[in-house]
């Protein structure tokens, strides 16, 4: 039961930054001398040293979907008129090789 509730690791009080010379996070804080990084209220963020940026590196996205599908419309008029011309059999199940075919693509203008 001790091993599981070690009082050591609870009772660790915080380490309190900027009280004087002695308590060894006096003066700067911890923080360094000057610059950037050491005021309050300064975050670098995305900064890389220099490098381009992760953000500016890749390329813009915004709203286009990325396995954007291609939809072709096909309506039941340009069905029936293939099955009128005899393209088509009534009976066959309509596949998507069928429809696109080169025979039937040159009947018609868009598929």
């Amino acid at each position: 039961m001790i091993t599981l509730n070690n009082r050591e690791k609870i009772n660790k009080s915080k380490i309190r930054v900027g009280r004087g010379i002695g308590s060894g996070k006096g003066k700067t804080s911890g923080r360094g001398v000057k610059g950037q990084k050491s005021r309050s209220g300064v975050a670098i963020k995305s900064f890389e040293g220099g490098q381009m940026p992760l953000y500016r590196r890749l390329p813009k996205r915004g709203f286009n979907p990325i396995s954007k599908d291609s939809v072709a419309i096909l309506n039941l008029d340009k069905i029936q008129s293939y099955i009128d011309k005899k393209n088509i059999n009534p009976n066959e199940v309509l596949m998507h090789s069928i429809l696109f075919a080169p025979v039937l693509s040159a009947t018609c203008n868009s598929v």
